[in-house]
């Protein structure tokens, strides 16, 4: 399959936000998602369903959907169907999700600071 690096959608490459919502007042429910707007998206969540979604954690990464989709495997057990989604999972994911979460935001931080600080060593030694 051949993944096309656009600014939106699924199977694209390019940054997107990978996102962590709750639901008031229903706060064990979890959903985790991707989007190119992870606020406008949370308007549109809460008015599937009941009560008010509400972002709990987010961060902008690269592969973004190929993120999630394994997180939606990894947590397949915990899975709810809510709204008319089946990306609801229940509380034990939440902690979890946001390790993840945090876990790929600074692989990808790392890999540009450690290609930063190899451009300076390169320029300094030659």
């Amino acid at each position: 399959m051949l993944i096309q690096n656009r600014k939106s959608g699924n199977g694209t490459i390019a940054r997107q936000w990978l996102y962590l919502y709750t639901n008031f007042p229903l706060v064990f429910l979890f959903k985790i998602g991707i989007s190119g707007n992870y606020k406008r998206r949370a308007k549109q969540v809460t008015k599937k369903g009941f009560g008010q979604t509400v972002p709990v954690f987010a961060v902008r990464v690269p592969f973004a959907f190929q993120c999630e989709q394994a997180m939606h495997r990894l947590f397949r057990l915990f899975n709810i169907r809510y709204g008319g989604s089946r990306e609801w999972y229940l509380f034990p994911v939440a902690p979890l999700a946001i390790l993840v979460m945090v876990f790929v935001w600074a692989l990808d931080w790392g890999i540009i600071l450690l290609s930063v600080a190899a451009a300076w060593w390169w320029v300094q030694h030659i």
